[in-house]
């Protein structure tokens, strides 16, 4: 009997990181699907935002082994909030 593991992202959605405790369980989850071989890490290759000159990108991106979906995480800077964005069909689009 083989054992594999399923990923969960037809389950989860976007969200706001607005608490220590939500920035908490998003980077256990985060962890736990990466060390069970679910998603892999990624360094972000485009910014999610431009002014100036300037270009921001996000923390970590993350790509679904199972189903190919992309979920960018940019991590708060309190007390600006953070984010975690989905794109299940794994091509970014910046905002």
């Amino acid at each position: 009997m083989s054992f594999s593991v399923k990923c969960e992202c037809s389950e989860r959605t976007e969200t706001e990181i607005n608490s220590v405790r939500c920035l908490s369980g998003i980077k256990d989850f985060f962890e736990q699907q990466t060390n069970n071989g679910v998603f892999i890490v990624l360094e972000p290759q485009m910014p999610y935002y431009r002014f100036g000159g300037r270009k921001w990108f996000a923390d970590v991106w993350y790509k679904c082994r199972e189903c190919g979906c992309l979920w960018e995480v940019i991590y708060p800077d309190f007390p600006a909030c953070g984010r975690v964005r989905k794109f299940p069909d794994g091509i970014y689009k910046p905002t």
